[in-house]
């Protein structure tokens, strides 16, 4: 039987992150991951992470402190819960701190993203900038051999709306999520951190009421592993298991609709709650708006927020700002649903203007394939009443919305939802307070539709751990041996989220405290 001193399960982020960070403490690590490539679903992504209290706000005249930053987190999330409980939240505030200046000592080019503000600035201690931090890109040649192991970003860039193109080879990574996963992969190798890949987790070893092991399934055989300090469970979600989502989610529900490659199956609940774990929050995720086209799933953040355009539900109604952060859009559409007005699919209505202004889905600005229209994928009318009688809504209620809108266009002010008036709502549209920039009039024809669904980068619920990571039975006592992050671990974002990054945020912060504890210290030397 093999054995080592720290198991970590999933190479996606976080768990590369405590790999790199229990090597420096001195642990030997094995990371077993169930695919071929490292980076999970933060390679695709713009790797952004939200952590208050970072150093860098200073250089671009902002300034946090640990007590504003839960203050606001406090406000966004409310009532306390199992998952979400006080010591947790702050927790949260208090690592994010020191896992930056000891992420900056290590030489990690991480930037603020300029501009980029939290979702719900107006309560106390919302930012305007300054809590969403990212890599810079990296030439990945110097990895070697294990550049091959990297999940890249897809090439084409219509399937996946947020990577940015850096060059024409292969040498420079093509988004920040890619280069999070670079310099991590870096620093995991050069510190002789050990993989298994293609390696499936199949049980938990326990002896007594502790975890002590692994086994896995390589090549058909199965192999047991001791694990002297602990597991992590860093390896995702159940985002991609259809029937956990029909159990836990609200309905309907596809994992067609997940923006994460279907990979996440759920592994951490089916073995955690196999040694009698608990679990929390498993009927939330981490939602984002999406269209569907040939079985792909396309983020819409910039068009729903783009001015000529509104979001009604199948009585033609608007029913809350297009531009809003995109974590609360689930629950909107499916309340909306559950309220006896169904919302889900909802329908994004758009005029000339905004379709030759504005990327939608794997389409251009002004460019929409004869072949997309043919197939019903999006729907052009030449007027109003047409677009309502293709889709099967309302006409009148379609109708009514579009003038009202108008009219708050006409004025900048949305009476209703309050569009444009934050500045997470105008984040990428330029314009002051003067004048709103995200709206606009839709009398323009001909007049576009397509249809928007629930969908996600994650789910939310998982194990739950207390504020060191460590997975808890129902009576809430700690399962020794055994932590959890990320996708495995409930969140304690319940409902909501604070700013662009929390996910990702979250889950890395669940790593680095999960490693400290394992190792009874304060904190980690820096990765040198």
């Amino acid at each position: 039987m093999k054995q080592t001193d720290f198991v970590v399960v999933g190479a996606g982020t976080a768990g590369l992150l405590a790999a790199v960070a229990a090597k420096r403490l001195g642990f030997d690590v094995l990371v077993v991951e169930g695919t071929s490539y490292v980076g999970g679903t933060t390679s695709g992504s713009r790797g952004a992470m939200w952590l208050p209290g970072n150093d860098l706000m200073i250089k671009i005249g902002q300034d946090d402190s640990a007590g504003l930053a839960l203050d606001y987190l406090n406000q966004v999330l409310g009532k306390t819960t199992q998952a979400s409980t006080s010591a947790r939240r702050s927790a949260y505030i208090d690592s994010s701190i020191k896992m930056v200046r000891w992420l900056a000592s290590s030489k990690l080019q991480m930037t603020v993203m300029r501009g980029l503000p939290d979702y719900h600035q107006a309560l106390i201690g919302g930012k305007p900038q300054g809590r969403v931090l990212a890599l810079n890109h990296t030439n990945v040649t110097t990895l070697g051999k294990w550049s091959d192991r990297m999940r890249r970003a897809p090439q084409d860039v219509s399937k996946n709306p947020l990577r940015k193109l850096i060059g024409k080879n292969d040498e420079t990574t093509t988004t920040r999520g890619e280069a999070l996963v670079a310099e991590l992969l870096r620093r995991a190798t050069a510190s002789n951190v050990d993989f298994s890949f293609d390696s499936v987790l199949v049980e938990l070893v326990t002896d007594g009421d502790a975890v002590t092991g692994v086994v896995i399934e390589r090549n058909g055989r199965s192999e047991k592993i001791a694990a002297r300090h602990g597991v992590l469970l860093a390896c995702g979600g159940f985002e991609a298991n259809q029937q956990l989502r029909e159990e836990f989610l609200p309905l309907p529900t596809n994992a067609l609709w997940s923006l994460n490659e279907p990979l996440n199956t759920g592994t951490a609940i089916q073995v955690g709650t196999a040694i009698g774990a608990d679990t929390a929050a498993l009927g939330d995720a981490w939602w984002v708006p999406v269209l569907v086209i040939n079985g792909q799933p396309y983020r819409v953040d910039k068009a729903r927020q783009a001015p000529h355009g509104i979001i009604v539900d199948q009585a033609g109604d608007r029913f809350f700002s297009e531009a809003a952060g995109p974590s609360v859009l689930g629950r909107y559409l499916y309340s909306r649903s559950h309220g006896g007005v169904r919302a889900v699919p909802s329908f994004l209505i758009m005029d000339a203007r905004h379709r030759s202004r504005y990327e939608l889905g794997p389409w251009k600005a002004g460019s929409t394939p004869r072949k997309a229209i043919e197939a019903g994928d999006i729907i052009r009318a030449t007027t109003l009443n047409d677009l309502a009688n293709e889709l099967g809504i309302d006409r009148a209620g379609l109708i009514g919305s579009v003038v009202r809108f108008n009219s708050f266009a006409h004025k900048g002010h949305d009476l209703d939802f309050r569009r444009g008036e934050s500045d997470w709502d105008r984040f990428g549209f330029g314009g002051s307070r003067a004048k709103n920039p995200v709206l606009g009039k839709i009398d323009k024809s001909p007049f576009w539709a397509v249809k928007l669904f629930p969908g996600d980068t994650g789910t939310k619920g998982g194990l739950r751990i207390d504020e060191d990571s460590r997975v808890l039975r129902s009576d809430g006592s700690i399962i020794c041996g055994l932590y959890a992050c990320g996708g495995a671990a409930a969140s304690i974002m319940k409902n909501t989220s604070p700013g662009p990054g929390a996910g990702l945020g979250e889950a890395l912060i669940g790593a680095y405290r999960a490693v400290l504890t394992a190792h009874s210290q304060a904190s980690p030397p820096p990765f040198g």
